[in-house]
């Protein structure tokens, strides 16, 4: 009877121990990370996305400098009207430091280069990443604009 009494109290001490890293989350089991997402839309003089219209394939797009990125295809399953549609056919890119440059191969004929400010952030758990913000294109500061909480998009237009 003592011996149940024992395991009863130990393993109750035990469920109630926790492992509380950073201002009182349970990292292991209820953190949960987000991360910036920069989006990169290519657009014309009238404001066209250049990659929905066709005149870009993002399957010849090159990252020749940068840490790489990710092709956002339109989700024709989200409601047209929705805000989240701002994000159909662009490119997302990673930014890994407070200074990075990207330059990218759109096709065989042109390659622009972007140039982005962040700024480093520690999460809880022991996390961290780069909020980006500024971004210079043609030595020209361009707007770059959050949507959500840390979902960023900028616009670049192509002559």
């Amino acid at each position: 009877m003592k011996k149940n009494i024992s395991l009863m109290i130990f393993g109750i001490l035990l469920i109630s121990c926790s492992n509380e890293d950073d201002e009182g989350i349970d990292c292991p089991l209820q953190f949960d990370m987000a991360f910036p997402a920069l989006y990169i839309k290519l657009i014309d003089s009238n404001g066209n996305n250049l990659i929905e219209n066709g005149m870009i394939d993002p399957s010849e797009i090159v990252i020749q400098q940068g840490e790489g990125f990710r092709f956002n295809p339109a989700n024709e399953d989200i409601n047209p009207t929705s805000e989240i549609r701002e994000f159909d056919n662009t490119i997302q890119l990673y930014i890994q430091e407070e200074l990075a440059e990207y330059v990218i191969q759109l096709n065989e004929n042109e390659t622009i280069a972007l140039k982005f400010t962040a700024e480093y952030t520690e999460i809880p758990c022991g996390g961290n990443y780069y909020i980006p913000t500024g971004v210079a294109y043609n030595n020209q500061t361009i707007e770059l604009r959050e949507f959500y909480y840390l979902f960023y998009l900028v616009e670049v237009e192509l002559q």
